[in-house]
């Protein structure tokens, strides 16, 4: 039996691809987020801001790599957000518009996004998404998580699980899956995000250690070919608000 959450609602909004979301965010018109109607409004909004923040790394209100943003719009970029995971019925429910509406999606969970005690995995999941649809699409040669591609990113993170600088034992995750999982884990080594290597997944976890041993992944980060992420980890606070649009959401 499907679920009330994912049940068609009445207060559906109209920009995202199934009638079960009642709010959304649109960040630098490039991702939207839709939400289901369990998910807190402060939730998706963290969600929204951490965006901005990965878009708009150095804080000054206006697009670090517009050729991303591109790529992003032209992929239709989606995170699609639930109380605690999607089930496989809502999956099925929700699988036809996905399809249809040719949106590259990624999921999160309100359960999973600033939660006291756990670590918050708004950063890590909304980082795949403008990965996936942005960074690898605007740039293929550097990014592709595609064998036949051989991009720079994936001859690196072939190097480094090859050599054990990085492990990711997830039987369901391919070489594609994996190449992503190192970017995200090397991002978070370059900008200090100590909660995202808790584990020892990525062996090399901070700047020093990444120079010392792959420093290819360093010029990836570093490039000023393009405009990655440098200046700080995402936290959930932006202050340019103009820069996302919101539906559904209770004060408005």
């Amino acid at each position: 039996m499907l679920e009330p959450e994912y049940k068609t609602q009445g207060n559906n909004v109209a920009n995202c691809p199934s009638t079960i979301f009642t709010k959304s965010a649109v960040i630098f018109d490039a991702l939207l987020i839709c939400a289901t109607q369990e998910v807190p409004d402060a939730k998706l909004q963290h969600a929204a801001n951490v965006a901005a923040e990965w878009l708009d790394n150095d804080g000054d209100g206006g697009i670090d790599e517009p050729r991303v943003i591109g790529a992003m719009q032209d992929s239709k970029a989606l995170v699609i957000m639930s109380f605690d995971g999607f089930s496989t019925l809502a999956g099925l429910k929700l699988l036809p518009a996905v399809i249809a509406g040719g949106y590259a999606v990624q999921d999160l969970y309100a359960q999973e996004t600033n939660t006291p005690g756990r670590r918050d995995a708004s950063q890590e999941e909304v980082h795949h998404i403008i990965y996936n649809a942005g960074w690898e699409v605007a740039f293929p040669s550097v990014f592709s998580d595609q064998e036949e591609v051989s991009s720079k990113l994936y001859r690196i993170w072939k190097y480094s699980d090859d050599n054990g600088h990085y492990y990711y034992g997830d039987p369901t995750c391919d070489d594609s899956c994996k190449t992503g999982e190192f970017f995200y884990l090397a991002t978070a080594a370059y900008l200090g995000s100590k909660a995202d290597l808790f584990s020892d997944e990525m062996r090399l976890q901070d700047k020093e250690a990444m120079q010392a041993v792959i420093p290819e992944i360093m010029e990836i980060i570093e490039s000023t070919d393009y405009v990655y992420p440098t200046h700080h980890w995402p936290s959930g606070q932006y202050r340019h608000q103009s820069n996302i649009g919101y539906l559904g959401l209770k004060r408005n």
